[in-house]
């Protein structure tokens, strides 16, 4: 199930039509894992999205519009989607760790375009009792190049996220009962911020066929590298792939 988080990044690329638009695709995902021993081979999946005049579904994500129907204008959504963590116990190396399971995040995100660039946050709570943590981010995306016509687009962005403490813990810490069954000290995680990186683009080769590549750096923060579960201090994600809109 880790493999469909990033199909969301993959999605963000592709311009909201003024009208109902399908795409269907094919996408090459690789991915690094910070846990101790943990690694995470390249993987091919199928995608799926949709955008309409209301509701944006991509993959694991599904927003539904409150406001800023058309495409350069401000857009309050609520949004419904899964977590960008998780944590599959393989490695012997951490032993007596218990697996660490994808939530279902509710709330509202805000999309802000301007002439620089666009700006958007987003605010969630837990709504699957796994941790009953929130996440929060704020993100900007620019248009570095592109072609007259924009057959061809290449973008970069930035990010800050949060999370709190219950969020951090879950998916970071060691508890008393991990470290009772395992070599590692008990280790709690407060609310944290950190940092990103995106660069990505799409070419587009005619009215249906999209190639599209993404790419994103994550800068972990202190109180995670920290963690006696936690191999290293940042994670990259990137995508590759082929869609076809109609």
């Amino acid at each position: 199930m880790k493999k469909l988080i990033i199909v969301i990044a993959a999605a963000t690329l592709a311009s909201t039509p003024a009208y109902a638009q399908w795409s269907y695709g094919v996408l090459g995902i690789g991915f690094s894992m910070p846990y101790k021993g943990e690694n995470s081979d390249p993987i091919i999946v199928p995608a799926a999205m949709y955008e309409g005049e209301r509701i944006i579904w991509r993959g694991p994500s599904l927003q539904y519009k409150l406001t800023g129907f058309e495409q350069d204008e401000p857009s309050l959504r609520v949004s419904l989607e899964l977590a960008p963590n998780e944590l599959e116990v393989e490695s012997s190396e951490l032993s007596g760790i218990e697996d660490r399971d994808f939530s279902l995040l509710a709330g509202f995100r805000y999309i802000y375009p301007t002439q620089f660039g666009r700006f958007s946050a987003v605010f969630q709570t837990d709504a699957t009792n796994k941790h009953n943590g929130q996440r929060g981010a704020i993100n900007f995306q620019r248009v570095l190049f592109q072609d007259d016509n924009r057959q061809w687009v290449i973008t970069a962005g930035a990010q800050v996220e949060y999370l709190s403490g219950n969020y951090a813990d879950y998916y970071f810490g060691v508890s008393a009962t991990e470290a009772a069954a395992s070599n590692f000290t008990e280790y709690q995680v407060d609310d944290i911020w950190q940092g990103g990186l995106t660069l990505g683009g799409y070419y587009q080769f005619n009215k249906n066929w999209r190639a599209i590549i993404q790419t994103r750096y994550l800068k972990l923060a202190d109180e995670v590298t920290d963690s006696p579960i936690i191999d290293d201090n940042h994670t990259i994600n990137g995508i590759v792939g082929i869609t076809y809109q109609f």
